[in-house]
């Protein structure tokens, strides 16, 4: 039985009287590319800020890494998962260095947090060769890596990734999708990403959820998922 990194059970969420999630069972498992698939609304976005802790559940259990916990941004980030936003999620006014160094703030160790960074910009060479740069001068793409980078800091268990392509060309999202891909391979992080642009993303993920109205309406491989007849059922209403 494959290990899971994130056990989510019978999660409910309401924003006021409105109930947003509707008895979610989800997980992730240790090693793998989980990829949420959905139309707009269908609370994937509100799926992942539960778990990791920016919006508060009203019901149901998140296991992290074999223990139960009450997600807040603090405890997730301690526990190891790190989480990417949509849009451009840097500190412009900072250089890539320093934006590095955020990543990490939790760690006290100076050669550590150094040791790290050489890592990292080994592994995005744009980083390296752009390292004293303002953020605010990098294109939308390099951003993303940046972010992606920074988010990587901490080495976490899980990454949670919310709208990865969003402003981005197209040759662009498919060479973030490929370093997505290559840090899954490298370094073993688990990844979450909730993505609309499927045709760039189907190629990387291992499985999936469907999300639909608040509710999980599928899972499994994503070579069932995928099936054109399937996303078409998704997109335009008919599966509920």
């Amino acid at each position: 039985m494959t290990e899971k990194i994130l056990q989510v059970r019978n999660l409910d969420v309401h924003f006021g009287p409105t109930k947003v999630l509707h008895d979610v069972d989800f997980e992730v498992r240790k090693g793998e590319i989980l990829i949420l698939m959905g139309p707009n609304g269908a609370g994937k976005t509100v799926l992942l800020k539960t778990v990791f802790g920016l919006f508060e559940k009203s019901v149901g259990e998140v296991e992290f890494d074999g223990k139960v916990i009450r997600p807040t941004p603090d405890k997730m980030v301690e526990a190891g998962m790190s989480f990417v936003g949509q849009g451009k999620r840097t500190f412009p006014s900072m250089t890539i260095e320093d934006n590095l160094k955020m990543g990490a703030f939790l760690w006290t160790d100076k050669k550590m947090i150094d040791k790290r960074i050489d890592e990292l910009v080994h592994f995005f060479p744009v980083l390296k060769k752009k390292f004293k740069m303002l953020a605010f001068n990098m294109s939308g793409g390099e951003q993303q890596i940046l972010s992606l980078a920074r988010a990587l800091m901490m080495n976490p268990k899980l990454l949670v990734l919310d709208e990865p392509s969003i402003g981005l060309a197209p040759k662009i999202v498919q060479d973030v999708f490929e370093k997505i891909a290559e840090v899954n391979k490298s370094f073993g992080t688990s990844i979450v990403i909730v993505e609309h642009n499927l045709k760039s993303l189907l190629h990387i993920a291992h499985r999936g959820y469907i999300l639909v109205k608040g509710k999980i309406a599928m899972e499994g491989p994503v070579e069932e998922l995928s099936d054109s007849k399937t996303l078409e059922k998704v997109f335009f209403g008919e599966l509920a």
